[in-house]
């Protein structure tokens, strides 16, 4: 009998090492070893690049990676490495490759070279279509290097130019510069192509909003809503992410006030179009963008209209919150079915969200507000209200990064106490399983309780 139990543990525990062996094999060894081992075999090495706390990251782990017709593309087509972008060999190649979103894809050669990258959750199907580019990118006889050697002497032929965006974009790199290239060099007749123009309204696109890309867009917006049957809605939802978002980041990182003027003229056109009030946009804003470029003096003297503003939309959101609460609670009443699957827990965040869909997006506003004053002020008068803003944030939501905020401002104020017991409200409500998340309140624990 005994004999009999053993074998079939032995053959249980084969059989679930068989159905791991189905997925992707990951190389063990240093980042130096792996791309050693992509130089003999010359294949590219798909990089998984992961953190501990990123929940697509395990999703992928726990569902794509282990399936079979995953294993048996990758397995056969690349040399699968894993990283850590927070430990050892990890830190360096997220600085290398940019990385900032995780999970991040990188498929480079062995002399680390990248030939194409990619990112977040997805299908096993879509997984495998993206291995594919990657491979037709490695097996092209002209690198991306030589595209931008090209560049510089053929800029002026708009053929070639959109060639090298095709290339840029399987490769996930940024285009805002060289899409203003073409757009100032191409036909007009070329430029209003349907193809081309839901090419260029793509979320995935980075544009900019000083140039002829911008310009072209805001002067042939009519045709162009007209030519691919967009409604204004989804075009500024598109362009307020690849051509606001980028921009304004990019001005932030280059502390570039031209382009930063540029931004604020794109966004007031696309706000224009929705009917929302541009000049409250624009205090919002600059209100931000002096605050992420450190400066002092002309945030502050926007600081408290900024939270004005944002008390104004106040009245009208919550109105607004109610109503759909109310619409929901309305369609639970009909058919509750579509609630059986979760656990209690998501199903009390399900209906607390529906009732704060625009006030938790209205509190991270007040909080961001508060927390820059932390940061930067040490006007008591100021700290005072930012005391209020983010006790505003608490109340329209209570995340735990807005009791992190309130917790710095009274520090700032110099009440220590009070600030331990925010920070500690902080660490009870913060989401377990968040090691990043952890370690920056406990350190921010370590400074009240220490008073440095």
């Amino acid at each position: 009998m005994m004999k009999k139990l053993v074998l079939s543990i032995v053959i249980l525990c084969g059989f679930s090492i068989s159905l791991l062996a189905q997925g992707i094999q990951f190389r063990e060894g240093s980042w130096k070893e792996i791309l050693e081992i992509a130089k003999k075999e010359n294949k590219l090495v798909f990089v998984d690049n992961y953190t501990s706390w990123c929940g697509p990251c395990k999703k992928m782990v726990s569902e794509v990676f282990p399936l079979k017709e995953v294993g048996d593309f990758y397995n056969a087509n690349f040399i699968c490495y894993k990283l850590d972008c927070e430990k050892g060999d990890g830190v360096e190649v997220a600085k290398t490759y940019q990385i900032m979103s995780f999970p991040t894809y990188l498929y480079v050669d062995g002399n680390g070279k990248l030939f194409y990258r990619s990112g977040a959750y997805m299908p096993a199907e879509k997984f495998i279509e993206e291995g594919k580019i990657a491979l037709a990118e490695f097996s092209d006889k002209r690198t991306i290097e030589e595209w931008e050697a090209l560049y510089a002497k053929k800029r002026g032929n708009a053929s070639f130019v959109k060639g090298y965006i095709a290339k840029r974009n399987r490769a996930k790199l940024d285009n805002a510069d060289i899409f203003d290239q073409y757009v100032s060099i191409e036909k007009e007749k070329n430029l209003m192509d349907t193809t081309f123009l839901k090419e260029l309204f793509d979320y995935e696109n980075k544009l900019n909003a000083g140039g002829a890309c911008a310009d072209f867009i805001m002067k042939n917006w009519e045709r162009i809503r007209e030519m691919t049957g967009m409604q204004n809605q989804k075009m500024v939802e598109i362009l307020g992410y690849s051509m606001g978002s980028y921009s304004y980041r990019r001005a932030v990182k280059e502390k570039n006030e031209e382009r930063f003027n540029s931004y604020l003229k794109v966004m007031a056109f696309l706000n224009g179009k929705l009917g929302v009030n541009v000049a409250n946009e624009e205090v919002k804003s600059r209100s931000g963008y002096y605050a992420a470029i450190d400066d002092r003096t002309r945030f502050e003297e926007l600081a408290e209209k900024h939270a004005d503003i944002l008390f104004e939309e106040e009245k009208d959101c919550l109105k607004r919150d109610k109503e759909k609460y109310m619409q929901f609670l309305q369609g639970l009443i009909k058919d509750a079915s579509g609630l059986a699957s979760q656990t209690p827990e998501q199903l009390a965040f399900t209906i607390q969200f529906a009732g704060i869909n625009e006030s938790a997006s209205l509190a991270f506003n007040f909080r961001d507000l508060a927390a820059n004053v932390a940061r930067l002020s040490d006007d008591q008068k100021l700290l005072n209200k930012a005391m209020t803003w983010a006790l505003e944030a608490i109340t329209l939501f209570g995340n735990f990064t807005c009791y992190e905020t309130l917790a710095e401002v009274l520090y700032k104020m110099g009440y220590q106490k009070e600030a331990l017991w925010q920070i500690e409200k902080a660490l009870d409500k913060m989401p377990a399983g968040n090691d990043a998340i952890a370690a920056r309140i406990h350190g921010k624990l370590d400074k009240i309780k220490n008073n440095k």
